[in-house]
């Protein structure tokens, strides 16, 4: 529930009616020993594709997608930055289209 409204996964994730979707990296720096459950949190959204635990300045990457900005931007103020043990997030607003890698890969 976000603003008092409820949603469905499909909702946040463009399924109704072949919207064009925003996708964003969002770094993620915790407190120690919080790992398992910010990422189980983070797992949780429905607009979480992928989670990685990493190692250098930030400890989970998170890849999200949305509808539109607005849904991302709503998750990550409303939802993701009051995650307990979330200590600081850098998100990442993904601008290029995705490549196919299998054809590069292939030559």
């Amino acid at each position: 529930m976000i603003d008092g409204k409820s949603y469905t996964s499909d909702y946040f994730l463009g399924r109704t009616g072949g919207l064009s979707m925003v996708k964003a990296y969002v770094l993620i720096k915790m407190e120690s020993g919080k790992e398992d459950e910010v990422t189980r949190e983070i797992m949780k959204l429905p607009v979480t594709e992928e989670a990685h635990t990493v190692f250098g300045m930030y400890d989970l990457v998170a890849e999200i997608r949305g509808r539109d900005m607005e849904t991302l931007v709503e998750f990550i103020t409303q939802k993701i930055r009051r995650i307990p043990g979330i200590a600081d997030t850098q998100t990442l607003l993904v601008v290029d289209v995705e490549l196919d890698m299998s054809s590069r890969l292939a030559s």
